[in-house]
C-alpha cells in the first residue's frame, strides 16, 4: 500500500513542479550530476525534410483503384 501511496505522492510533485516550470531544470541538473545529460541540436527543429511527398487527392485514390 505504501508504493500506492508514494506514486500518487511522486505524480502529484511531477505534475506541479511541471506547472511552475522547474521540472525541466531540476531534470536537467540532475542529468549533469550523473553524467547524461545531452543537448538537442536546435538547427534540425525548423529545417525543411530531404524529401517532399505530396498529399494524395480524393480523386487520385479513385483512379488507382481502377487501374488495379
Amino acid at each position: 500500500m505504501n508504493w500506492f501511496y508514494f506514486h500518487c505522492i511522486l505524480g502529484i510533485v511531477i505534475l506541479i513542479a511541471d506547472h511552475n516550470g522547474t521540472l525541466e531544470p531540476t531534470i536537467n541538473k540532475f542529468e549533469e550530476s550523473i553524467g547524461i545529460r545531452t543537448e538537442t541540436v536546435k538547427d534540425t527543429i525548423d529545417t525543411t525534410p530531404p524529401y517532399y511527398i505530396p498529399p494524395i487527392e480524393k480523386g487520385e485514390e479513385d483512379d488507382e483503384e481502377k487501374n488495379l
